[in-house]
This record gives C-alpha cells, structure tokens and sequence, in this order.
C-alpha cells in the first residue's frame, strides 16, 4: 500500500496541483457517458424471408435461402429452415395471417422418353 506521502505525490500534476481523475475528465471538456450510435432499422431473417414470400409466394427454398445468404453472408440458413419458415408462413404463425403458398412437389428424378 502507498502511504499518504506517496498517494499526495501521485495525485499532483507538474505544476503543483491536484489532479484527480474526474476533475481531468472535467478539464479536458470530456463526457464521461459514452455517445450511442445512432440506431439503424434492424433487418431480421424472419422479416427478409416474409418479405419474399409475400413478393413471390411460389418461391423456392433455394431462392429464400439465396436472398438469405445476399443479406446474412455469414448465416447457417440452410434448407431445412426455409422449410420451416416456409410452413409457419402458411399457418399464419409468422405474420398473424397465413400466406397462401402452393404446395411444393418433391423432386423427383427426370423421366427418361
């Protein structure tokens, strides 16, 4: 521990006078709240995945995960959840009303004429 000397001695600047912590804050003109940047509209999957269905209501999963991966590059988005998306959209479960969106057939392999 410092005794009182060597705190009294720490507290003094050049010139002689004590400086403490907040009274420097106070003549360097400083604020001691940190400023908070200014908020911009917050774009969630959920909202990007809504806005394509309701743009194109026929869309494939793999557009939805294209328009997905354009937005979030570093985003695990995978098929399944568009299929999920996909599935609480058409219950009405993502926008409080269900979007009407046609049924999509499995893949099926290319028939040989």
């Amino acid at each position: 521990m410092k005794g009182k000397q060597q705190q009294k001695t720490a507290n003094q600047s050049r010139k002689g006078k004590t400086v403490t912590p907040k009274t420097a804050a106070v003549a360097a003109g400083k604020t001691t709240k940190a400023e908070k940047p200014t908020a911009e509209s917050k774009h969630t999957i959920k909202q990007l995945v809504i806005e394509t269905l309701a743009a194109n209501c026929s869309a494939t999963n793999d557009e939805i995960i294209a328009a997905v991966k354009a937005e979030f590059p570093a985003s695990a988005f995978k098929d399944t959840h568009a299929a999920w998306y996909r599935s609480q959209a058409r219950k009405g479960l993502l926008t409080g009303t269900p979007i009407v969106i046609p049924a999509m057939s499995r893949k099926q392999p290319p028939t040989v004429n």
